[in-house]
Parts: structure tokens; C-alpha cells; sequence
């Protein structure tokens, strides 16, 4: 793949403008290509600035980014629990997501697709997970 973009602070560098044919469940904008961590294929909404991956690919990044945390925690601001009531059809199957609480830091709602395996994260709650203080953060 050719890089079209550097990458953000977020690790994160579009490789692809045309797209993976997929459509952001928020905003319904094309999503883009990209990969974050030099690793991970992810799809962005150039948008809202959300992101859809793989739920393995979550779970990873959580733990690598948290593990390798420079800055100091940041405690987590109230989520508002009326995002449980949001509906939001997965990108892959166009099924309704499961809208739950994250049980890990950060105290965010997570989508997931358990037919695609799929996460949704909108814009700023990765990084609110990564930041969140615990005992698997440096000191």
C-alpha cells in the first residue's frame, strides 16, 4: 500500500482515499483505509472521526498503548447513559450493534458486532481508554 498520509499523533496514517466500501454507522461517510501502529488495519470516518476494527485489534492496542503510556492519567469524564439508547448497524453485516459499557478504562460505550467481530469507537474514545489511570499503566 502506498502511505498517502504521515501518521497522527494517534498512530494512525490513511493509506487509502478510495475507501473500503463500507460506510460510517454514524454519519454514513465513506470510511477511509488506514493503519494505526505501523500494524493494524483500521477504517477511519474522515467525518466524525470514528473507528471501526477488529475487537482483537481493540484489545491489543488497549493493552500495547497502555502499557506503553508516557503521559500522565487523565480520570475519565461522565459518560452520558443515554448513549446506551443509540442504535448503530455494523459497517460489515448492517445488523444492529451491541451498544454496551466498555468494563475496561475509560468508562466509555463500546458498539461491537459479534457476527463481524467488529468495534466502533467514536472520535476521542480510544485515546480516553489509553489515558484512563490503572495498575497496568506505567507509574
Amino acid at each position: 500500500m502506498v502511505c498517502e498520509e504521515p501518521a497522527t499523533d494517534a498512530g494512525v496514517r490513511v493509506v487509502s482515499k478510495t475507501g473500503s466500501g463500507r460506510h460510517c454507522p454514524v454519519c454514513r461517510t465513506p470510511f477511509l483505509v488506514a493503519v494505526m501502529d505501523y500494524t493494524y488495519r483500521i477504517e477511519i470516518c474522515e467525518r466524525c472521526k470514528g473507528v471501526l476494527m477488529p475487537r482483537k485489534t481493540f484489545a491489543e492496542t488497549v493493552i500495547g498503548r497502555r502499557r506503553a503510556a508516557a503521559s500522565p492519567p487523565v480520570i475519565p469524564g461522565h459518560t452520558d447513559s443515554r448513549e446506551l439508547q443509540r442504535r448503530v448497524r455494523c459497517p460489515g453485516c448492517h445488523a444492529q450493534m451491541v451498544t454496551d459499557w466498555y468494563y475496561g478504562a475509560g468508562n466509555i460505550v463500546l458498539d461491537t458486532c459479534p457476527a463481524c467481530d467488529l468495534a466502533w469507537l467514536d472520535s476521542g474514545e480510544l485515546q480516553r481508554v489509553v489515558d484512563a489511570p490503572g495498575s497496568d499503566r506505567p507509574a
